[in-house]
């Protein structure tokens, strides 16, 4: 039995700054809330083979469709992975965040 096609957007990674965007009428954007929309199998279709031609025009790599659910009228993907992508949050410390505090120094010693 196939597996039902869920509402998708496509995404992929610029490659100039190299951060995830998604496929929107005017282009590609950071925002996922800006994504074209496929509800059918052949809309999906459609928006993988526009994708393509960006891909042709390097502009961006790996495009592919995500899994999307919409709250509030905005795409919310389902997986954790693309969640974590839209959000375009860093997944480990950085800056500040990343140097351990002077007391967590004493303990470690």
């Amino acid at each position: 039995m196939a597996k039902a096609f869920r509402t998708s957007v496509v995404t992929a990674n610029d490659l100039v700054e190299g951060t995830s965007v998604f496929l929107g009428a005017e282009g590609w954007h950071a925002d996922i809330g800006r994504a074209m929309l496929a509800f059918t199998p052949e809309e999906g279709e459609g928006l993988a083979a526009l994708a393509a031609r960006f891909v042709e025009d390097n502009a961006v790599v790996e495009p592919y469709l995500v899994e999307v659910a919409l709250e509030d009228g905005r795409p919310v993907p389902h997986l954790r992975r693309e969640r974590i992508r839209a959000s375009h949050a860093p997944t480990v410390a950085v800056g500040a965040a990343a140097t351990p505090s002077r007391a967590a120094e004493r303990r470690a010693a």
